[in-house]
């Protein structure tokens, strides 16, 4: 059986060429491209269900280009996977 599942894990914002800002014609950039890969895995690879590890960086960017992508793909789904109990003071 086929996984329909993908995840993501990246770097902290603090560690991509742009920081923390995310109106960076690089980071508007990286977006976009990630927003047309989670596009590609929907349609052409059938995936349905994704997981963020929630980190401030791409995982939250990713997590976020995939609720953004529910609206055309409703049956699509997002998981957290929270690292730390702690994770909303970091």
């Amino acid at each position: 059986m086929k996984s329909n599942t993908c995840c993501f894990t990246g770097h902290r914002l603090q560690k991509l060429p742009w920081g923390f800002n995310e109106n960076s014609i690089d980071c508007i950039a990286m977006k976009e491209i990630a927003k047309i890969e989670i596009q590609n895995a929907i349609i052409n690879y059938g995936i349905t269900h994704f997981i963020s590890g929630m980190a401030i960086g791409f995982d939250m960017i990713a997590a976020e280009l995939v609720l953004e992508l529910k609206k055309d793909y409703p049956f699509i789904t997002l998981e957290c996977a929270i690292p730390c109990k702690e994770q909303d003071k970091l």
